[in-house]
């Protein structure tokens, strides 16, 4: 994966790109707002991570200036404890994810290894021929997480001709998010804490308390629905797991900045500026995810 890295901070600059080039993606950096627009234009990256406070052209400006040039980059905000505010704006001008500094090197591993994933799954480019006006899909999803974006870029091929370009990639993202949300804390049960130990924990940790629940009942036997609903005024996904459900009321409200430091529920916060509608049904098992045209 390409990496372009934006920070003026020497150090901050250097630990990141030094992290990248040892997971063995191609990395160019720039101290500067301005320099890394240059860079961009020249590097043509997968991903920018670049920070908000930067001298001569700051990380909303060049965030406005890349969704100008393109909508297939993901951009990740070096985020900090006093820029919440920031954040916000920059996640609505269609940032995809952020972190706060200082980041741990586990946190940027995961960080790049979670996109490339993606990205690896994700077909850029496709041939629309003719217009679906009307369509109903439904799919099983078992619990491999590796198939999420597979299965993902299967429902962005039947919907994407409805969906503006510049909010495609959000919304691929935005699926991805809830349907692994519903594999790991709705059909495995998983709990953030227990996730989070898992991550700080050895190497094969997380992928122990994967394999562990998955290998036993009643977690075994458990599959997502995901629907698809679509015509010529909106796309809608319906997807369903076989988890006892959480009280949804507790998500943190993604408009305001101080939740975006919450440890929980980071990703539902980030899926709600990809869709018109996000709600909870029932007793939270069951998420509705609408994007009108």
């Amino acid at each position: 994966m390409k990496i372009l890295i934006i920070e003026d901070e020497d150090g901050t600059r250097f630990i990141m790109g030094k992290v990248a080039k040892n997971e063995g993606h191609e990395v160019k950096m720039a101290p500067d707002g301005a320099a890394g627009l240059a860079l961009f234009k020249e590097f043509r990256p997968d991903m920018v991570v670049s920070d908000i406070k930067m001298p001569k052209m700051d990380g909303l400006q060049l965030l406005e200036q890349i969704r100008r040039l393109d909508n297939n980059v993901v951009v990740v905000i070096i985020s900090s404890m006093d820029s919440a505010e920031y954040t916000l704006k920059a996640l609505r001008l269609r940032a995809n994810d952020y972190f706060v500094k200082p980041a741990m090197e586990k946190d940027l591993i995961a960080i790049f290894k979670k996109y490339q994933d993606i990205l690896l799954s994700r077909t850029k480019e496709r041939e629309i021929v003719g217009m679906i006006l009307r369509k109903n899909l439904e799919m099983k999803v078992f619990n491999q997480l590796e198939t999420v974006g597979k299965v993902v870029d299967r429902l962005m091929q039947e919907a994407e001709h409805h969906i503006p370009p510049a909010d495609r990639l959000g919304i691929h993202l935005g699926l991805v998010e809830i349907i692994t949300n519903a594999i790991e804390h709705g059909n495995l049960e998983i709990t953030y804490d227990e996730k989070s130990e898992a991550m700080d924990g050895d190497s094969n940790a997380w992928e122990n308390l994967l394999l562990t629940r998955m290998g036993n009942s009643p977690y075994s036997d458990r599959y997502v629905m995901v629907e698809l609903k679509m015509d010529t005024a909106h796309c809608e996904w319906v997807i369903t797991d076989q988890g006892p459900g959480f009280d949804w009321t507790k998500i943190p409200d993604p408009n305001d900045p101080e939740n975006l430091l919450a440890s929980h529920g980071r990703g539902i916060m980030l899926t709600q500026f990809e869709f018109d509608e996000v709600t909870y049904l029932g007793k939270g098992n069951k998420v509705r995810l609408v994007k009108r045209k």
